[in-house]
């Protein structure tokens, strides 16, 4: 993950408050800049636009249109605490500073052109890299999150009988649902790659699994009824987690996810948790799968299935889109 450093402008053009907004405004044009940062006996002061400067007299001092006191963020920090500042304070800069010593500043269209790699274009969803940072993040902090990974049913043959366009937009039907599913409870959903998804979520599993009915009613899309399955690791443990390794604890809490919505998909189970999965593993050999899951993971919640008992979704097959 990019920090801030490694996409801030630096050295950024200085500006002392007591010069006129004809003379900054004219330096702005000068050095083809939006903005110059407010210097007084090296103190900085703050950060005048382009647009501060519109509509103010000529003959009034830059000080004069300075708004609040300077917001900064270390060059250490990462794009998304960037993102999650400049839209907190309703910013289009960050004055980037270290022990009170400017070393650059970092815009808006910066941060935007150096995220975009990280998020997928078909969804808007941030892609599978910002989902370990998040994982990591929180597993660092000693916190125990929920993993919800998402599979869709029977993508290949919806590829297959209606074409990759229909296919891109069962996508986006899926990454807008998902992304409403995990805001609304406090979480981030994500484009994990092909036709997989995941949401992670900083609270206990408990709070999550009464809303997965909801979640897991068929898409409707042109026509189509498409399903999806749902694997659940994490989120259990009340004390948190022990922050000792969160790159290697975050692998198998993605591993145990997937093969959970592996198995809800082969058995028809609509959602699983990953305790299932040595549930199924501890079975007698030539014992069947149970077709549902047990109370204590909150019920059976497919919601509909297609004629033979088979789910809407069919059999399942290979990605589409980015």
């Amino acid at each position: 993950m990019l920090r801030v450093a490694e996409v801030m402008a630096p050295d950024p053009f200085r500006v002392d408050p007591w010069t006129s907004v004809r003379e900054a405004a004219r330096l702005m044009a000068q050095l083809r800049v939006g903005s110059l940062v407010v210097v007084e006996d090296g103190q900085v002061l703050g950060v005048v636009t382009s647009r501060d400067l519109c509509g103010a007299h000529p003959n009034r001092l830059v000080v004069d249109v300075l708004k609040g006191p300077p917001v900064a963020i270390s060059p250490e920090a990462s794009l998304l605490e960037a993102k999650s500042l400049m839209e907190a304070k309703g910013l289009e800069r960050l004055l980037v500073m270290r022990n009170g010593v400017l070393l650059g500043i970092l815009t808006q269209g910066a941060l935007a052109f150096a995220l975009g790699q990280h998020f997928d274009p078909l969804t808007g969803l941030p892609r599978a890299d910002l989902l370990r940072h998040h994982l990591e993040s929180l597993l660092a902090q000693g916190k125990d999150p929920t993993l919800l990974f998402v599979d869709l049913d029977d993508f290949g043959r919806l590829n297959k009988e209606n074409g990759h366009p229909f296919g891109d937009r069962v996508l986006k039907a899926l990454g807008r649902r998902l992304k409403a599913f995990a805001q609304d409870l406090g979480g981030e959903a994500y484009r994990y790659g092909g036709d997989e998804f995941a949401l992670v979520f900083p609270r206990p599993r408990q709070v999550l699994l009464p809303a997965l009915p909801e979640l897991l009613q068929p898409l409707e899309v042109e026509g189509e009824r498409v399903s999806f399955s749902v694997g659940v690791a994490g989120g259990r443990r009340r004390q948190g987690r022990v922050p000792a390794n969160p790159s290697a604890t975050a692998d198998d809490l993605l591993k145990l996810a997937s093969l959970a919505s592996t198995h809800a998909k082969r058995q028809g189970l609509g959602w699983a948790p990953a305790e299932a999965l040595k549930a199924e593993e501890e079975a007698p050999e030539g014992a069947s799968s149970p077709k549902e899951p047990q109370s204590a993971w909150g019920g059976n919640h497919r919601a509909t299935r297609g004629p033979g008992g088979r789910r809407s979704g069919g059999k399942r097959g290979g990605p589409t889109g980015p």
